[in-house]
């Protein structure tokens, strides 16, 4: 066997950390693998859900946009307003406190 160069290497690690972590096909088992979570029944339902939710969202969105004929949020007359009378401007002390979320590792 000869050297080995550090591409060759780094290709040969590179694919092998792909197919460990994609996993192995079940070769000569006769069933269909699927990896899908939306292929499961619970996948399905959960897709529907997910689907109905954002078909109310997008009608919610263009009643929004027919009856106030708003766009974008920064449109908004009470966003407006409450940066004008309470928070000053956007990513001020005030509004980074109350509008935005901080996350945190949770073990």
């Amino acid at each position: 066997m000869g050297n080995i160069t550090r591409r060759a290497f780094i290709k040969f690690a590179g694919l092998t950390s792909v197919i460990l972590l994609t996993g192995f096909p079940r070769l000569g088992s006769g069933e269909i693998i699927s990896n899908n979570f939306f292929d499961t029944p619970v996948g399905r339902q959960r897709l529907n859900i997910i689907k109905t939710r954002q078909a109310g969202q997008y009608k919610d969105d263009l009643i929004l946009r027919e009856k106030f004929k708003m766009a974008a949020s920064h449109e908004n007359p009470m966003i407006k307003r409450f940066y004008s009378e309470f928070a000053h401007h956007p990513l001020s002390e005030v509004s980074e406190a109350l509008l935005h979320t901080h996350y945190k590792a949770r073990v």
